[in-house]
């Protein structure tokens, strides 16, 4: 089973949204005080293998140093930054969806806007500005699915069109 995953940190790197989605256990958000080491192995327990986008060098490495929680170690990663490169298909996340035709609500939200939202919170107590930043994690997680789709598909092309 593979479970889709996507981090947000503060300014300082600090992990303060982890999302989730596995298969027939939907999507989780762990978020602030409430992200454990504990939490996040339990709801990955079932995947065996995690999709992310850059996660080898980021998510990962970052859950690993704040969760102590090698995940890298336990499960498979499956980063498709790395794909995107093999493919040689140029461009970040929020880019590729518009050129594959993935919807995002939170258009316009990047990762430095996630980092302000989430100042937005911390400082202000605003909640908008936290379903803001929730629902952009969604997002980056959710999108994952059909962007990972696309690039199989792809794949499956260049390398029938190796074997012509």
């Amino acid at each position: 089973m593979k479970a889709y995953l996507d981090i947000e940190t503060d300014r300082e790197g600090n992990i303060n949204v982890i999302g989730i989605s596995i298969g027939n256990c939907g999507f989780r958000q762990f978020v602030g005080k409430a992200i454990t080491s504990h939490k996040v192995e339990n709801c990955l327990r079932s995947a065996r293998t995690i999709v992310t986008f850059n996660g080898d060098s980021f998510d990962l490495p970052q859950i690993k140093k704040q969760l102590n929680l090698d995940l890298a170690a336990t499960h498979r990663s499956y980063d498709l930054f790395k794909v995107k490169k093999q493919l040689n298909i140029k461009g970040g996340l929020k880019e590729l969806e518009k050129m594959y035709g993935i919807e995002r609500k939170t258009e316009g939200v990047n990762g430095f806007k996630a980092v302000q939202l989430w100042e937005i919170y911390r400082k202000h107590g605003r909640k908008d500005a936290l379903e803001l930043l929730l629902e952009y994690n969604k997002e980056d997680v959710l999108n994952l699915i059909p962007l990972e789709e696309k690039f199989n598909k792809l794949m499956k092309e260049q390398r029938y069109d190796q074997e012509l």
